[in-house]
This record gives C-alpha cells, structure tokens and sequence, in this order.
C-alpha cells in the first residue's frame, strides 16, 4: 500500500468521527454592504456574492445521485432513506429524482463521465449546470445534489506466499482490501444557484478475500460501502434540512 493511500485511509477514517453538515441563508446585498468604505470589489466577485436566497417550503426537490461523474438515479435502498425523510417531514415537500433522461434532452450531451472531462477530470461545474437544466425542465424549485463514492486498494497479506498453490489459495485469505466510503449533498436553488446546505459523511470497510475470487469481493465490498456511506450521510442531509425548515417556515 503506498504511503498516499494510507495518508488518505487515516483521513477518512478520521472522517467518520466528522461527519456534519453546514447551512446558509445569509443575504447578498448584506454581505455586499460590509465592504468597507472606501474599499473595492472584483465585479465578478460581487455578481457572485449578489445571490439572495429565496427558500420556501413546501416545495418541489429534486434528488441528483451523481456516481463517478454521472447523473444516475438512485437505487432502491437509497431512495427509502430519501422517502423515510419525506414521510417524517411532510412540510418540506415533495422529494423528486432527478432525470438522467431529461438531462440528456435539455444539455443535448449523453450523460457519461467523458462528455464532462477536461485535461482527465470531471469539469464539477458543467456537472451542476446540467442538473440544475434538468431540475428546472421538470419544475423542481431546489435540488439535493449529493455524491457518493468508494476507493478500494489490495494489498497482499502475510499469507500471500500461498497463492502459489491450489489449496493454498482456496483456504488462506490472501488478499487485504480497503474500501472507503466518501458521500456528500449539496442543497441548491434551481433558480439562481443559491447554495443553501451541505452535508457529508464517510465509512471505512475493510475486509480478508481469499486469493481466488477477490475482485468479487471487493466489488460486494465497494457497493457495501457506498450504501453505508449513504446510510450515514442521510441523517446528516435530514438534520440540514429540519434547520433550513425552521428558517424556511416549514415545521421540522
């Protein structure tokens, strides 16, 4: 294992004991306002910061699952957790996936990872401007855009020595793989690109794979892990949205 990814495997571990989530509803033209006298502002950075919020429930949300660059919609088990905060609190709204389909239609682009690309990494930007298309071409007022991910590495074991023969292989555990977890949200007006909420969370699964058959299971691993990320991560996404629900004037 190289001296990166376990530098990396220490911070998500140490992730897991952070997760969190953080809200804003603060003022543009306020913040605009305490630039002091005298002082100046890049015209850019003011049209940026002149956004104002405009967040009021119930409303329609949107759900934006995006998974290695791509908008997907998400899989059953996560859709409960997402349906589980609609039905304990009904004030908020109705919860929306957003479509990969209508994604298509209105950027015109095939939704796959390469199409967002530039010098060999996803362009994030591109990626939010597309969902907020679709979100608005299905009339959604804001949109949960939330990621989630897992790295795995295999390292050999002290009992590596024994992939060298049959029985050796079928009985030792000779593979170590780390897989972790990383999930975020980002709470969004489809209107004016207002970031009202994030949210995040990791989860670290390790396991032991015998020699035969243990690209399977760090496949059975990774999915484990990104479930449990998103297990972790939702609690976080509700805990946002009852705070923003009491700003908003919707009852937690």
């Amino acid at each position: 294992m190289t001296r990166v990814f376990i530098a990396f495997l220490v911070l998500a571990a140490g992730a897991l004991t952070a997760c969190g989530h953080a809200v804003q509803t603060s003022s543009g033209s306020d913040y605009l306002a305490r630039t002091p006298a005298g002082g100046t502002i890049d015209p850019e950075i003011a049209r940026i910061a002149a956004v104002e919020p405009d967040l009021r429930f119930p409303a329609r949300i949107g759900v934006a699952r995006i998974v290695n660059g791509m908008l997907t919609l998400p899989p059953a088990g996560e859709a409960e957790l997402f349906a589980d905060i609609a039905g304990r609190h009904r004030s908020l709204g109705r919860f929306v996936a957003v479509s990969p389909l209508v994604a298509a239609m209105v950027t015109g682009a095939p939704n796959d990872a390469a199409t967002r690309r530039y010098h060999g990494r996803v362009d994030p930007k591109r990626m939010m401007d597309d969902v907020r298309a679709a979100a608005a071409r299905q009339h959604l007022d804001y949109v949960l855009i939330y990621e989630i991910g897992a790295r795995s590495r295999t390292e050999n074991t002290p009992f590596a020595l024994a992939d060298v023969t049959l029985i050796g292989g079928a009985l030792l555990p000779t593979r170590s793989i780390r897989v972790v977890g990383i999930g975020q949200a980002l709470f969004v007006d489809v209107r004016n690109g207002y970031p009202y909420g994030t949210a995040q969370a990791a989860e670290d699964l390790s396991g032991l794979a015998r020699s035969f058959g243990h690209h399977r299971t760090a496949e059975a691993l990774r999915e484990r892990a990104i479930l449990k990320t998103a297990e972790a991560l939702v609690p976080e996404v509700e805990a946002m949205f009852v705070e923003l629900g009491r700003r908003g004037g919707a009852g937690g």
